[in-house]
Parts: C-alpha cells; sequence; structure tokens
C-alpha cells in the first residue's frame, strides 16, 4: 500500500512538472472571415496562348484597389493591425494609410473593418504571371518578416495571417501594354461566343427541336472560320504580334456572332424563340444552358420514374 501511494504522489509530480511544456493553442486575433477583393482589373480568365497561364489582366501604370475586410476575434484585447499589399516584384510590403494617416488599425473584439490600397502598377509590360499576397498581422507595423508570415494569426503575437491571390480566388496578374490588353480582352469574348453557340448548335441539333433550324448549317461553317481565327489569334500573340493578335480574336468574335445569328435568324418562330433564348444574344452564360440541360434532365427523371 506504501508503495502504491509514492508511486501515485511520483506520478503527480511529474505531471506538475510537464505543464509548463504542455503546447495550449491560443485564440485567434481574428475571425476566419478575412477577404481581398480587387478594383482595376481590365480582363480575367484570359489563357496565355504562350504560358498557358490564366491570369487577370490589367494595363501598364494603372492603379489596382485592393481592399480588405477583416473580423476581429471574439478574445477581448486591443489589437494594432497592419494590412500591406505585396506582388513578386516588389521588395517589401506596401502598408496601407488609415483614416487617422496611421499605419496601423485600432481594433478590439468583435470590430469589423475594410481597408483599402492603391498600388500602381508597372509602367513596363510583359507576358510574366505575377503572384502576389495581402499579409494582415497583429503587432508593431515594422515587425513583419515576410519569409516568417505563418499561416495562422496568434493572439497577442507578431504573427500574420497571408492571403494570396489564389486563396482570394484570383488567377495569377499579368501587367499588360495597350496591345496585349486589347488581343486579351478580344480573345475572352470570342472564346465565349465560340463556346455559347457551340452549345446552342448542339441542342438544336440533337433533337431538341422538331426540326433543326436552316441556318445551322450556316451556322457550322461560320464557327469553323472562328475557331480557325482564334487560332491564328493564338500563333499572333506567341510571336509577339499583338496587334496582330487582337485583329483575330476581333474576327473570331464577329464570326461567332455571325453564327449566332444565322442560328437564331430562321427556322421559324417557335425555333427562333428557343435559340435566341438558349443564345442569349451570344453572349449568355453557360451556366443558363446548363440550367436548362438539367430542367430537362429532372423533367425526364420525372417522366420515367417507377410510380411507388
Amino acid at each position: 500500500m506504501q508503495s502504491k501511494k509514492i508511486l501515485i504522489a511520483s506520478l503527480s509530480v511529474l505531471l506538475v512538472l510537464a505543464l509548463p511544456a504542455v503546447s495550449i493553442p491560443r485564440a485567434h486575433a481574428f475571425t476566419s472571415t478575412q477577404s481581398v477583393t480587387l478594383n482595376g482589373l481590365s480582363v480575367s480568365g484570359f489563357t496565355d496562348p504562350l504560358t498557358g497561364t490564366t491570369v487577370t489582366g490589367i494595363a501598364t501604370g494603372a492603379v489596382l484597389t485592393v481592399n480588405v475586410y477583416l473580423v476581429a476575434s471574439s478574445v477581448v484585447y486591443q489589437r494594432k493591425v497592419t494590412v500591406g499589399y505585396k506582388g513578386d516584384w516588389m521588395n517589401t510590403y506596401q502598408n496601407a494609410t488609415t483614416a487617422s494617416s496611421s499605419s496601423t488599425l485600432s481594433l478590439t473584439a468583435g470590430q469589423t473593418a475594410t481597408v483599402t490600397l492603391s498600388i500602381t502598377m508597372p509602367t513596363t509590360g510583359g507576358i510574366t504571371p505575377h503572384v502576389w499576397s495581402v499579409a494582415i498581422w497583429d503587432g508593431a507595423s515594422n515587425s513583419l518578416n515576410a519569409a516568417s508570415c505563418p499561416n495562422g494569426n496568434l493572439e497577442k503575437s507578431a504573427s500574420c495571417n497571408l492571403i494570396s491571390n489564389g486563396s482570394a480566388g484570383y488567377s495569377p496578374l499579368a501587367v499588360y501594354t495597350g496591345d496585349q490588353l486589347s488581343a486579351a480582352q478580344a480573345n475572352v469574348q470570342a472564346e465565349a461566343g465560340i463556346t455559347n453557340v457551340n452549345a446552342a448548335i448542339a441542342i438544336v441539333t440533337g433533337g431538341l427541336l422538331k426540326s433543326a433550324p436552316p441556318g445551322s448549317t450556316a451556322a457550322a461553317g461560320q464557327i469553323a472560320q472562328a475557331n480557325s481565327e482564334d487560332a491564328l489569334g493564338d500563333q499572333s500573340w506567341t510571336n509577339g504580334d499583338y496587334a496582330g493578335a487582337k485583329n483575330h480574336y476581333q474576327n473570331a468574335l464577329n464570326d461567332a456572332n455571325a453564327a449566332g445569328a444565322s442560328l437564331a435568324g430562321q427556322g421559324g418562330s417557335d425555333n427562333a424563340n428557343l435559340v435566341n433564348l438558349l443564345l442569349g444574344g451570344v453572349g449568355v452564360a453557360l451556366i443558363g444552358i446548363g440550367g436548362l440541360f438539367a430542367g430537362l434532365g429532372a423533367f425526364f427523371y420525372l417522366r420515367k420514374k417507377p410510380k411507388a
């Protein structure tokens, strides 16, 4: 019995001695609702034919407006928050200036804040896709070491939370010259038009209508021409001829528009009305066509579903 008491006492002492070494999770300074939105972009969803990277584009010398929304957690203490933006072409973070002309923002438990940064883009363009990050840290404004910014934010420490362009929902950023930007914009519009008309052609020639519109044959030829012009645009871009790429992409868009007009303008009023609904002026989002498929699928499923 005596040896059992000694063992219990020894274990108790060891437990007490071990407590200071236990890592107790600390509360976060912010909630998980932090977000970053950008204004000033000129094109999105452009896939560079040379690099194969999908980017968001902005003009050289333009001002990118970065809006950062954050919410302090329920832990009660006074935070000294600094928000900074850094592109991979920048050596240091550019910190936001608050209403008090200070680079730090005082937040207590549960408070929200929206911080805006204005970032001037480089004056020279190129096709290199750039990554960027927004750092939100709790501590002195000069305490951030970019290399040591952790993916988290512990209470009352100089650690920070890093939001990359990917985690914010943005593709890498491309800083484009005027010709590059115009070509990229024309490409996005042309490929959206081609995709929408192809989807409409597939639907109306696939048995949805009583008879395919007479214009569907002409539309198919015009879409083939649009694809050819789109490919020529890609080749011009790859060769560094951005003005030529813009012209080819614009021709592709014109051909896609013509195909949409051919498809919608013939075949009787019922067919024309349905095709117009599908095309939406060749600018309809494919989610609309997807919704139509989903609706038709549900309809046929209900018709075929065995009765209970």
